[in-house]
């Protein structure tokens, strides 16, 4: 073999090798998340129930996806971190939003990182921020996506989220009437 075409297999050994190990970091890191993150659950309200490419699918909003703007009044693209307070039951309601991670928390709160969609004029009181988390999709066994509207249109389906100590949030399952219905597979 000559040292020229042993070099490239070497190469091309080593993009592979990088691939991989990039690979293996994002499931170890999303795998992490849903292991170890604060559970926190979060009522939904699902719009499209299929994908042509990855099958039924519920996309999720949530009540915490505008909030009030923080100051300086950030951009589109921007991230924010928003502060939610655990309430009666299982509810979490926000508390605030600023332009960087918090310090501290309390023992009742959580801080979700998320990108600023956009940033609402404030002619007609507080300006609103509106934030996707990451969190607004979730796929579902084929044919179960339109029983999921059903039940998001009687308040009986939320959203159990797994949140990490940077604020990274990941969806770990669906709740119907408070009972785990879906988990997300940790690998």
């Amino acid at each position: 073999m000559t040292r020229e075409r042993r070099n490239l297999w070497l190469g091309i050994a080593a993009v592979a090798a990088a691939q991989a190990a990039v690979l293996g970091w994002m499931i170890w890191e999303r795998a992490g998340l849903l292991a170890n993150g604060r559970e926190v659950v979060l009522e939904v309200i699902p719009v499209d129930p299929r994908s042509l490419f990855r099958g039924d699918y519920v996309n999720l909003g949530y009540n915490i996806s505008r909030v009030d703007a923080p100051s300086p009044t950030p951009h589109r693209g921007d991230d924010i971190y928003v502060t939610l307070q655990k309430g009666a039951g299982d509810t979490w309601t926000v508390a605030g939003s600023r332009p960087q991670l918090p310090a501290s928390v309390g023992p009742d709160q959580v801080v979700l990182k998320g990108r600023v969609d956009y940033t609402s004029s404030a002619a007609a009181g507080p300006a609103q921020t509106f934030v996707h988390y990451g969190i607004e999709s979730f796929f579902v066994p084929e044919g179960t996506g339109r029983e999921l509207e059903a039940l998001v249109r009687e308040k009986k389906l939320s959203a159990l989220i797994a949140v990490g100590s940077d604020g990274d949030a990941g969806i770990k399952g669906l709740v119907v009437d408070g009972k785990r219905v879906y988990e997300e597979p940790l690998l």
